[in-house]
């Protein structure tokens, strides 16, 4: 028989539970049957109370999800995640926007449905659910993540326990392995992402961008390295990276920059006292703050971003792919 409760999330032995905004949960399931049931029941507890709804996940799920609410999947936003998964921290943006936007809207709260495909086991994901909690903490809204028992490996499970303050598993239970955002990110490197041979362009980074701008511009243009805009993209990127590294960075500042057959790849290096922590990136910046935005942005326009600190010396890589 099927359990039918209200499926509100309600935490554990914590009267003032209600008063917390941004819920991130795990939903462990072993079967469709299980997947349908459960999320058309979450879904039409947030049409009954008004919420903004929105669901990501692969185009099977979100057809079986779609037909068995029938006449509520109008009141839901659907879309595959091969069009929405495209990069983790566009991903946590997205979110965000949405939540603003619901909010907004004058929207009670809003639900959320993410299902990742994890593709492997990509820790580049696995520090996206971490860093979530951060990113979206003080929002209004309730980010749920199904997750699939009978084809992710174990390790992923483990890490939903981890990344996750909130577990559905037959009923709603505190995580007792969450692990805080800063702790969990410092543990998971995010991959650089790979450049092969000597750098087509090694130069040091004075203290100004200017020339150094229109230096890159001029090369990647006239050498065919990426189309028009995707130039501008590149330029804007290593325009943050390079002002981060002379207003925070110390005194040897050095950009590097490798053509791929893919990718164009660029990396920001400096010596700085004071590295970036492990949240950097991840962070959308804060409404009316000026500043804060750098390596956000980065992280939303290129294809890849990742900021490693070892022997004293950042770098900042990130790349554009072809």
């Amino acid at each position: 028989m099927r359990n039918e409760t209200s499926i509100h999330v309600t935490w554990p032995s914590e009267p003032a539970a209600s008063t917390m905004r941004f819920s991130h949960s795990a939903f462990l399931y072993d079967s469709p049957d299980d997947y349908r049931d459960f999320l058309v029941r979450f879904i039409r507890e947030g049409v009954e109370h008004g919420d903004a709804i929105a669901m990501a996940a692969g185009a099977d799920r979100v057809a079986l999800v779609r037909e068995a609410l029938g006449a509520d999947a109008g009141q839901v936003r659907f879309q595959p995640t091969e069009d929405w998964h495209i990069r983790p921290v566009r991903s946590i943006g997205v979110w965000s926007r949405l939540l603003r936007t619901a909010a907004t809207a004058g929207r009670p709260s809003a639900r959320l449905i993410n299902e990742i495909d994890f593709q492997g086991q990509d820790p580049s994901w696995v520090r996206a659910e971490s860093a979530t909690n951060a990113s979206l903490a003080g929002l209004n809204g309730h980010l749920l993540c199904p997750y699939d028992r009978s084809a992710l490996a174990p390790e992923l499970i483990e890490a939903a326990r981890r990344t996750h303050h909130v577990l559905y598993d037959g009923g709603w239970t505190r995580s007792d392995e969450f692990v805080e955002p800063r702790t969990l990110l410092a543990t998971i490197e995010e991959p650089p992402y790979p450049a092969t041979g000597e750098p087509l362009v090694e130069v040091p980074i004075a203290d100004s961008v200017a020339d150094l701008r229109a230096h890159l511009r001029n090369r990647a243009t006239a050498e065919g390295w990426l189309p028009p805009d995707r130039v501008e993209v590149l330029i804007l990127a290593l325009s943050e990276l390079a002002t981060n590294g002379i207003r925070h960075g110390g005194a040897h500042r050095e950009l590097r920059v490798w053509l791929n057959p893919g990718a164009v790849v660029c990396e920001v290096a400096d010596d700085g006292p004071h590295p970036p922590g492990p949240l950097a990136g991840y962070l959308p910046p804060v409404p009316g703050v000026v500043g804060g935005m750098g390596l956000w942005l980065v992280g939303q326009i290129c294809d890849a971003l990742s900021v490693t600190t070892a022997g004293g010396v950042t770098r900042a890589r990130f790349a554009l792919r072809r």
